[in-house]
Parts: structure tokens; C-alpha cells; sequence
């Protein structure tokens, strides 16, 4: 019987990290661009503080 290593590689799981915020800031901006059609001034000053926490996370992965 195989043994298999139920941990992930850490590179992979960063990976996997980053690009799931990557795809909740370009669903952000989509939402944001939404707010701004309709004239949703409330909404859309919500969204850009989710996107503003959203971004300094991507910030982290660069340093």
C-alpha cells in the first residue's frame, strides 16, 4: 500500500494563494466598474476598501 504525503508544497499553496487574489481584485474592479454605471456611490466606496485590503495582500507576495 502507497504512503502519500497529504501536505501540499508551500510554493504551490502560495501560488494557489496569490491567484485567488488575484481573481477577488479583478472581480473587485468588475464590481466597482458595475457601481459606477448605475451610480451606486455607496456601494462602489464599500467595494474600493474590500479592494484596497484585497491589493496590500498581493503587496505581501511581492516583498
Amino acid at each position: 500500500m502507497e504512503n502519500y504525503n497529504t501536505f501540499e508544497n508551500p510554493s504551490n499553496t502560495m501560488t494557489t494563494v496569490f491567484m485567488n487574489l488575484k481573481q477577488q481584485q479583478y472581480a473587485l474592479n468588475m464590481q466597482i466598474r458595475l457601481a459606477m454605471q448605475i451610480h451606486d456611490a455607496q456601494t462602489q466606496a464599500d467595494l474600493e476598501k474590500e479592494l484596497e485590503k484585497i491589493t496590500e495582500r498581493i503587496k505581501r507576495f511581492s516583498m
